[in-house]
């Protein structure tokens, strides 16, 4: 049976269960995007206004959807803008799959000692090949089904992540016969094998256990069967910031977020625990401080992890490290009965009684107040996506996350202009409205997003804090430069946008918020349509707390020193 290439492109994203694709149309891709017309019943081709957006939508469907994630776009400038979400893909362990379009293979310089030969012709696949699972160029239309599967496999199994396909025009024109093209059987093996009863010894023993929660348990599709193992060996929970909806607020097992801006409460109930269960999390130093040896040092560590590198580089000499997919390891974990005979009757009371005393020690700025006040108005189905810098804190920091609310940052490249477009992946992968928080110049790095959001009427709020500066960069100029502020102030040659105006050129519905009241009268239960939201903050903001100089529990501005002893002898 003779099927062109394009057309098998587009039948293999369907079979993935893949309904949304995100691009920007351009002359190598044409035949892809013809052949997206034939099945538009079957999937849908979203047009973003820049491929960094389509880029990082991908990802934040990907997340959202527990499916891989899927971006086109055309050769040379096309596939050079998706690098930053192809980035983000890798360090936060997401599985899309990137398709670029490229010349002609006989437009292809190959070994030609020249820059370039055909018109926009770049190298993708070696741009990209440090920060992809896999990437490869297309050159015979016979390979197209074989290079798909091992693809998707790479991108779903072990470690996710991303991969790419760079295909040639005239390979995307071409036809094969369906039945001879070559197949992929993978011959990996998932780990399933890991010492469960040196686990549930040591759970057994521990007095005062606690569970770090990673991003891996959102990257794996495990949320379910993480929250069942919570509630079982009803352990107490901290979470790293990406994972700060890991748990529900209100639940008597949420301890907050840890690190450097973490909570209070997280960072105290972690130093007081005598067992450490590290879940799917790499323990950067932003949550162990920079000197890794002071981080655990008089407790017992079990990191379970599925990337056997990020065990081998170890935080405590004697920690165990449990190389096993998260489902795996709560699937067996479930299996046995409880044995609460060694544990701290006391100890959830313990960190709940921390979390009471310290819950708002973080709410430093007038930015916290109104987070904190969106979060608590704003309707249980509602998603969050979050920029960077101090806005990605503030909401990580003050947002009470409720069940079925989820949050998506961009975690390991830390890039701003994500929350804009992720907003569109979440919504296009869910169907519910989302808040997108951004910071005034985080957000003007993909506002013409704006544009998908107003034409395809999403419900959308985007949320401006507005200290019109690069508040991040300037507090830190402020601390380590003497205050010589270099771009990031009015004066110094940072300016932040007119919202309002730029509200009104796009079509959305705009609001300025001066005071927390305000808030009120606008409809964050029931979202069903897009509008800026820009809550106008004092120039000088600041990210606090941070850590102390030696220990993490004792951020920095210290709290009042009574009631700190008084917490550490609880």
């Amino acid at each position: 049976m003779q099927i062109k290439v394009s057309d098998y492109v587009i039948k293999f994203l369907i079979q993935k269960h893949i309904k949304t694709v995100f691009g920007y149309p351009g002359g190598v891709v044409c035949h892809l995007f013809d052949s997206f017309k034939k099945f538009e019943n079957e999937i849908s081709l979203k047009l973003n206004y820049h491929e960094q957006a389509s880029s990082f939508a991908a990802c934040s469907y990907a997340l959202a959807s527990g499916n891989i994630g899927a971006a086109i776009a055309t050769s040379g400038p096309g596939a050079v803008n998706l690098v930053g979400g192809i980035c983000n893909a890798w360090f936060d362990s997401i599985p899309v799959i990137f398709i670029t379009g490229q010349v002609d293979t006989y437009m292809l310089k190959d070994k030609l000692k020249i820059r370039q030969f055909g018109f926009q012709e770049t190298d993708i696949v070696s741009i990209v090949k440090p920060v992809t699972k896999y990437c490869v160029r297309i050159l015979k239309p016979e390979q197209i089904e074989y290079e798909l599967e091992k693809a998707c496999h790479y991108a779903l199994n072990g470690r996710k992540g991303p991969v790419l396909i760079d295909l040639p025009a005239d390979v995307q024109r071409a036809f094969i016969d369906k039945n001879k093209v070559r197949k992929y059987k993978p011959n990996e093996k998932c780990n399933t094998d890991f010492n469960h009863r040196l686990i549930l010894n040591n759970l057994n023993r521990a007095k005062r256990p606690i569970i770090i929660a990673g991003a891996g348990i959102k990257q794996s599709g495990s949320s379910e069967l993480f929250n069942k193992f919570v509630q079982k060996w009803q352990i107490p929970v901290v979470m790293s910031m990406p994972s700060v909806d890991a748990v529900e607020y209100e639940s008597p097992y949420c301890c907050g977020f840890i690190g450097t801006n973490g909570h209070r409460y997280a960072n105290i109930s972690l130093i007081k625990s005598d067992l450490i269960i590290a879940l799917g999390t790499r323990l950067d130093i932003k949550q162990t401080g920079a000197k890794r040896n002071i981080f655990s040092s008089d407790k017992k560590l079990i990191r379970v992890d599925i990337d056997k590198g990020e065990l081998e580089f170890k935080v405590l000499k004697n920690e165990v490290g449990v190389n096993v997919d998260l489902n795996v390891f709560f699937k067996k974990m479930l299996e046995y009965e409880v044995d609460f005979a060694s544990r701290d009757k006391n100890w959830l009371l313990t960190v709940n009684s921390i979390k009471s005393k310290l819950e708002f020690q973080n709410d430093t700025e007038i930015a916290h107040k109104f987070v904190r006040r969106i979060s608590n108005i704003a309707g249980c189905n509602v998603q969050y996506t979050l920029d960077v810098g101090q806005n990605q804190v503030w909401a990580a920091q003050a947002i009470e996350f409720k069940k079925g609310q989820n949050v998506f940052m961009s975690s390991g490249l830390g890039a701003m202009g994500y929350s804009l477009p992720a907003s569109i992946g979440v919504f296009e992968a869910l169907k519910k409205p989302v808040i997108a928080f951004a910071g005034d110049g985080g957000v003007q790095m993909n506002i013409q997003e704006l544009q998908y959001i107003a034409a395809n009427k999403i419900p959308v709020y985007v949320i401006v804090l507005n200290n019109k500066t690069l508040g991040m960069i300037r507090h830190f100029q402020e601390k380590n430069f003497s205050s010589r502020y270099i771009l990031t102030t009015k004066n110094t040659g940072y300016h932040a946008l007119n919202f309002e105006k730029a509200a009104l050129a796009y079509g959305i519905k705009y609001k300025k918020i001066l005071s927390v009241n305000e808030l009120e009268y606008i409809n964050f239960q029931n979202i069903t349509e897009p509008m800026i939201i820009e809550i106008v903050l004092p120039d000088t903001t600041y990210l606090k707390p941070n850590f102390g100089k030696e220990v993490i529990y004792d951020q920095e501005p210290q709290i009042d020193r009574e009631l700190l002893k008084q917490i550490l002898n609880m």
